[in-house]
């Protein structure tokens, strides 16, 4: 296994654990340590919860970051991502069936 399928692995069951969007780039960022970059970043959150490119271009702006000149704030960055992290623990009951009555 290669250090992003680790991470997303990490990020996965981190995530499954109830770990937010905030907790969980904060673990992507220490896990990559050196490697942390915005492709690294955008790269494992693709592949750990599917979340839209666009999506994560304008996460990896996140001030905690500090990738670049245009911060966004805590709030912003939970808002961009809670869809995806959210959809989640919401769409599947314990036997994978889907609970909504939409």
């Amino acid at each position: 296994m290669n250090e992003m399928e680790t991470l997303v692995s990490e990020l996965k069951a981190a995530h499954a654990d109830g770990k937010d969007a905030i907790e969980l780039a904060l673990l992507a960022r220490d896990k990559l340590g050196a490697g942390f970059r915005a492709v690294p970043f955008i790269a494992s959150f693709r592949l750990a919860f599917d979340i839209p490119l666009t999506v994560l271009q304008r996460a990896q702006a996140w001030e905690r970051f500090g990738l670049g000149s245009v911060h966004i704030s805590d709030e912003e960055f939970t808002s961009l991502l809670s869809p995806w992290l959210t959809m989640r623990e919401e769409s599947s009951g314990p036997e994978g069936r889907i609970d909504r009555t939409d």
